[in-house]
């Protein structure tokens, strides 16, 4: 039986890969290549004689014709809807603005086929609240058609494999410096392995930083991590904090329904969500007992995943696909958060549904003390990343939810206009500088 469920959990997932194949069939082969190539060393071993590990090289060419004016070349793992997560969105945040400032700005789709023009300009649209004229979209999945530049364009990294990717083509642009978005510390999605250091390696190379949240930044710092070993280099880079929009996310008053738990689970797309961790304490909360006082009603976000019985009569099931202002909505509309991250970085859903007045399980990690989360807000439950920890925490949780729902105060920019006020113009500086470089 456990063959034949997993078998139909496969089937059901035939469709979206078929989809990713289709929006991307080279890009496709090529990774099935790098990884499941057979040989007698292992599977995709040989591969390492053409390819690093999760890197696929830029084709350029340098045309002569766009060397007058330099252009900000925004490198973005997948220009689709679905892609559209909190970092290329910041990307696109920062993007935007230097196009309106003058600055030609165009996305690139690195590894996934982009999605229609007119659905990204859109999306765009209601992100930023900004038009640009000089911010185009180009897709560059097929390395098949080379991708045009001028001599004095400047990249602008977003990923690690992203800046590998820079690194790469300096024998066809010549060295010069680029901008580097880090929210995260990369290499930890990563064991020990090649590609932990390769994303390692890229805080060496010659960039100007753009950090989103001091957290980060601290870490990097105080880990002396690359050239975050310098003082000066992590002097000069720019660090903003997210914004949150407190037009979506705010209090709002419940109808009378039963409770409502979220769990932010990523089994498959993101490890460092320590998924397994915070289902066996979701587990063994329930089976003390910890929700008996109240209906509760328990939904997964983050992924797709089947329901799983509790027990107690509590089974967790998926919340469907939402969009972004749905999304909020149903953060409004829920009372407890279980949302972890082993990372400095915070991630969004805790900060968010903080904002709405709820209250958001999160653990830990070395700068992400619970005095440091205290200070963001209130309504987040810091607890350390271990079951008995998290459980803890939502014992914690529960108990205070007969409290009034409360929009404690949240230190953070309430917008991206106000949390880029001074990054944008460092960042302007930035790419002048590199451009200006010979």
């Amino acid at each position: 039986m456990t063959a034949v469920r997993t078998y139909l959990k496969l089937l059901s997932r035939a469709p979206r890969v078929l989809r990713a194949i289709g929006r991307s069939p080279e890009l496709f082969g090529r990774l099935l290549d790098q990884h499941f190539g057979a040989d007698s060393a292992g599977a995709g071993f040989a591969k390492a004689l053409t390819w690093l590990p999760g890197v696929v090289p830029l084709n350029l060419r340098i045309d002569p014709a766009l060397s007058a004016t330099p252009t900000l070349t925004v490198l973005i793992p997948a220009l689709t809807l679905e892609g559209m997560s909190g970092g290329p969105n910041t990307a696109i945040q920062i993007a935007a603005r230097l196009a309106e400032a003058g600055v030609p700005v165009r996305l690139v789709s690195t590894d996934a086929a982009a999605g229609p023009a007119a659905e990204l300009r859109a999306h765009i649209a209601a992100l930023t609240g900004r038009t640009p004229d000089r911010l185009s979209i180009v897709d560059h999945a097929d390395r098949a058609l080379p991708l045009a530049m001028g001599a004095r364009d400047v990249f602008f990294a977003t990923a690690w494999w992203t800046a590998q990717m820079v690194k790469l083509a300096q024998p066809t642009t010549g060295p010069r410096r680029f901008l580097y978005q880090i929210a995260e510390f990369e290499p930890a999605f990563y064991p020990a392995a090649s590609e932990f250091a390769l994303a390692l390696e890229t805080y060496g190379l010659d960039f100007h930083g753009l950090i989103c949240e001091r957290l980060v930044a601290d870490y990097l710092t105080e880990q002396r991590i690359g050239r975050f070993g310098d003082p000066g280099f992590a002097a000069r880079c720019a660090v903003f904090e997210p914004a949150v929009d407190r037009t979506r996310f705010h209090p709002e008053p419940h109808d009378g329904g039963p409770r409502r738990l979220l769990f932010y689970c990523r089994p498959t797309k993101a490890r460092r969500n320590l998924s397994e961790l915070a289902l066996h304490a979701l587990k063994r909360a329930v089976d003390a007992g910890l929700f008996d006082g109240a209906a509760w009603e328990m939904l997964f976000i983050g992924e797709d995943l089947p329901p799983l019985e509790l027990g107690r009569g509590l089974t967790i099931r998926a919340a469907p696909w939402l969009g972004y202002d749905a999304y909020a909505a149903l953060l409004r509309r829920s009372d407890l958060l279980l949302s972890l991250m082993l990372s400095p970085h915070t991630s969004y859903p805790p900060l968010e549904f903080a904002a709405c007045g709820g209250l958001a399980v999160h653990n830990t990690y070395a700068t992400k003390t619970a005095a440091r989360l205290a200070a963001l807000s209130s309504n987040i439950v810091a607890v350390e990343p271990t079951v008995d920890g998290i459980v803890d925490g939502l014992g914690r949780a529960v108990a205070a939810l007969d409290r009034p729902r409360a929009s404690a105060p949240l230190g953070l920019p309430a917008s991206w206009d106000d949390a880029l006020r001074d990054a944008v113009p460092a960042a302007l500086r930035m790419f002048e500088d590199s451009a200006a470089a010979s």
